[in-house]
């Protein structure tokens, strides 16, 4: 019988630990957990997880209780398919552990393999007197490395996806700001900066050719021309040959490189210590500009070819925007792509036209046509001097109109000190006018480079013109596709998306109403920003909504998201948050894939990660199996649905962006929920804007009630039974509940009677809403008062004094359209 029982509770351990090692994503903690898991089924005092790398020696250990040096020692015993010794002392080859810190007498080894490749081994050791590792121990120690193997393959899987996400990312961030011509941060030093932070590296250097004036494959030296991490000050400056050189060679193949070892002594780089290298060139054109080589720490992991595949791409973006940068034209391209409108590029236009040229004024005057009249009303944008076309002299508005009836892109420079071109505009002919500082005159270079950027911008105008016309259309289907424009009474949402012009993302929200009286809520995020990611973002929202349909189970409907994940292209690593809510009791079930946790914040101002119900993204595993979380929530807590736009930030850790978004939660709880979504929009809003998409759902239980009715005194008792219902769901005391109930009843009998006394078809509308520390009660009529008379019935009149005397705050609103009464009580 205790044989019985010890099994039993050696399975139920398992599978605890099992659970455990499954229901984090990041690599690191998976790991971790499978040491201490292995050392709890094991009752081991020392544990440790030895990682092989690419060339089948120990690359790093995950140790828990043991010094890593006595984890090599153990890493040079022959584990096979795995080893168990009863008595190290003995033992022939424990030489090298004799030595060590952590003394061992039992130990126990076991093999992981990860898709057919070895990818470690789970050693096991203790030092106990008399202490031995038994067949049960031994055996529930294989099945977690069974188990681990899987947890381990979905955490590389995502952090291959997530180092994907970001690279690329980098990428479009690296194009935008090279070309923006940003001075803050020169362009070199922006690509070794970001190489740095996403290789996760020590050392990272971008090197360019030597002779300037000559072509990047007959130049002769490297000189290191920008430098990020460790020693970044005695590396600048240095010169490599590009022949005999490892950076060299790669300038000259242009193929990138991963080693440990380079040619050619690079001082404070190259002698910094034996690790792991990606050499990657930056090439445009066909042109060497430059190369890159990144360094991890001695004892970080090597890089690996996935990995050299996601730099490369980095690398050819970064060369391709450092060449386009070269080119002064390109900072305009750059403003007009990050144009919302006509007008609003229009207008960039003219102010980095009057950088390049240190102009005292630039006018960009429209002349509208329609078919063949020419109309009368030029519209001008001026940067530099706020000007009218009426305050524009009469020899200048002559020219202007001059330019618009001549030849298109032709500059007008007759004038020293002026230059001026006209082109097309979407609505008619725009000609571009600059009044510099001084009367120079415009040089041949400068008319050439004024022709091609004129060039550039009509072809830009046409362009955002199209955008324009296309984000009317692609803004209705981002609200057609993104969740109900009408919520139920209690919620409130927010949305934005990064990706301009067009203002559509792959973050969805929805709110929707089941059979049976609940409400299902959905926050998710597809990978990707724009058009593509809204395409895919719709079709899983809709999947998502026609499966709690058929099953109102939030873990059921994650499920069957991950057989549609699997099978769309792009909805593969989407993550979303499921929840399903009773709103008359407030119970609340719910289930996670891989998204951030919910946030619970109660009336008292304590807060609640809803983290239990949490397991790997859609569509990376199809038939895996989604837990569910439950619990109901209190009267006045406020519940947030969020997606990880709102709270990643770069160089933070998610749960510090977790924490502050807590903290806005709770520092604004009393205020009403439409208020709160935009204290917590804008208190999360980065300095530049949000730079991913956001959707954020918020719910106050109980929901605001709201009732109208026919002014009809019939309705009093039915409105009263509604009104006692929610408050007793608010938690507001007895004895509070009928003082609200009798000053209610007043306004309400007020409404119908003095309200309606000529119009017996109006309206009365009752709504109440519980806040953190008050109910707020508003009745509204669609008629108007009469004025009380008490000197004519004394039993008459008293209705207001006795609301007044009953609540803490009493307004009452008299206009055309009807009278509001406005209650609040305290409820705290």
């Amino acid at each position: 019988m205790d044989e019985l029982v010890a099994a039993r509770d050696q399975m139920e351990r398992l599978v605890r630990v099992i659970v455990a090692i499954g229901a984090d994503l990041d690599l690191d903690v998976t790991l971790r957990r499978i040491v201490t898991g292995a050392r709890e089924l094991s009752g081991a005092r020392y544990g440790a997880l030895g990682i092989r790398g690419a060339d089948g020696t120990w690359a790093s250990f995950v140790c828990d209780g043991m010094e890593e040096d006595a984890a090599r020692a153990l890493g040079g015993l022959a584990a096979g398919e795995g080893i168990r010794i009863d008595d190290l002392t003995g033992y022939s080859g424990v030489a090298g552990l004799r030595s060590q810190k952590t003394p061992m007498r039992a130990l126990l080894g076991v093999p992981i393999t990860v898709r057919g490749a070895d990818f470690g081994a789970l050693y096991l050791a203790d030092d106990q007197p008399d202490r031995v590792f038994s067949d049960s121990q031994e055996g529930a120690v294989r099945a977690l490395a069974t188990a681990a193997a899987a947890a381990i393959d979905n955490a590389r899987l995502f952090e291959r996806e997530r180092e994907s996400a970001k690279w690329t990312k980098a990428s479009r961030e690296i194009t935008t700001a090279l070309l923006s011509g940003d001075p803050q941060t020169g362009p070199l030093q922006l690509i070794v900066n970001l190489a740095l932070e996403l290789a996760d590296a020590e050392q990272a250097i971008l090197l360019v050719p030597g002779e300037p004036d000559l072509p990047g494959d007959e130049a002769d030296t490297l000189v290191v021309a920008a430098t990020a991490g460790r020693y970044a000050s005695e590396v600048i400056g240095r010169q490599v040959p590009m022949d005999g050189s490892t950076t060299g060679g790669v300038a000259r193949r242009g193929l990138p490189l991963i080693t440990d070892s380079f040619q050619y002594p690079i001082e404070g780089f190259t002698d910094a210590g034996e690790r792991s290298a990606i050499v990657m060139p930056l090439i445009a054109d066909e042109a060497v500009l430059g190369v890159i080589a990144v360094a991890r720490r001695p004892h970080q992991p090597p890089f690996d070819n996935d990995y050299l595949e996601l730099v490369s791409d980095f690398a050819r973006h970064a060369a391709i925007a450092l060449a386009l940068a070269a080119g002064r034209e390109h900072a305009l391209n750059q403003e007009l792509a990050q144009a919302d409108s006509v007008d609003a590029a229009l207008h960039a236009a003219a102010e980095e036209l009057r950088r390049l040229w240190r102009a005292r004024r630039v006018l960009a005057v429209t002349f509208p046509t329609h078919g063949d009249s020419v109309e009368s009303a030029p519209k001008v944008v001026a940067v530099g001097e706020d000007t009218h076309w009426a305050d524009l002299s009469a020899p200048t508005r002559l020219t202007l109109s001059a330019l618009r009836d001549g030849d298109l892109l032709t500059p007008n420079t007759a004038q020293p000190g002026t230059a001026g071109i006209a082109m097309q505009h979407p609505e008619g002919i725009l000609v571009v006018w600059l009044d510099l500082t001084d009367q120079r005159s415009f040089t041949l270079e400068d008319q050439t480079l004024l022709t091609v950027l004129a060039g550039r911008l009509s072809q830009g105008l046409q362009r955002v013109h199209r955008v324009d016309q296309q984000r009317e259309t692609a803004l209705a289907l981002q609200h057609a596709i993104l969740g109900p424009a009408d919520l139920p009474h209690g919620f409130a949402v927010r949305y934005q998306a990064a990706s301009r012009p067009l203002q559509v993302g792959g973050d969805w929200y929805d709110v929707v109403d089941l059979d049976d009286g609940r409400i299902a809520m959905i926050v998710g995020d597809c990978v990707g920003h724009g058009l593509p990611a809204a395409t895919v973002m719709g079709q899983v929202r809709s999947a998502c909504r026609a499966l709690l349909f058929d099953n109102p189970s939030p873990a059921a409907a994650l499920a069957g998201m991950d057989r549609f994940a699997a099978r769309l292209p792009g909805a593969q690593c989407a993550t979303a948050v499921c929840a399903v809510l009773d709103p008359a009791t407030g119970e609340l079930v719910y289930s996670s894939a891989g998204h951030p946790p919910p946030i619970l914040m109660h009336a008292d101002g304590s807060a609640r990660l809803l983290e239990g119900a949490h397991t790997i993204a859609l569509g990376l595993r199809v038939g895996w199996s989604r837990p569910e979380g439950r619990l109901s929530i209190p009267a006045g807590a406020t519940l947030m649905l969020y997606t990880d736009g709102l709270v990643e930030r770069r160089r933070t850790l998610l749960e510090d962006g977790i924490s502050r978004a807590a903290e806005l939660l709770e520092g604004h709880r009393t205020s009403d929920l439409e208020d709160l979504a935009d204290q917590i929009m804008s208190g999360l809003a980065p300095s530049v804007g949000y730079q991913d998409d956001v959707a954020l759902l918020l719910y106050r239980h109980p929901a605001p009630l709201q009732l109208n009715f026919p002014a009809d005194a019939n309705h009093l008792a039915p409105a009263r039974a509604a009104l006692r219902s929610w408050l007793t769901s608010a938690r507001v005391e007895p004895a509070r509940v009928m003082d609200v109930l009798v000053a209610a009843g007043e306004a309400l009998a007020n409404a119908i009677e003095h309200g309606h006394r000529h119009t017996p078809d109006g309206t009365v509308s009752l709504r109440a809403t519980a806040l953190v520390d008050r109910v707020r009660l508003t009745v509204a009529d669609t008629g108007s008062w009469k004025v009380p008379q008490p000197g004519r019935d004394s039993r008459r009149g008293r209705g207001i004094a006795l609301m007044r005397a009953l609540m803490h705050d009493v307004e009452i609103d008299i206009g055309r359209s009807g009278t509001s009464v406005h209650l609040d009580t305290r409820i705290d």
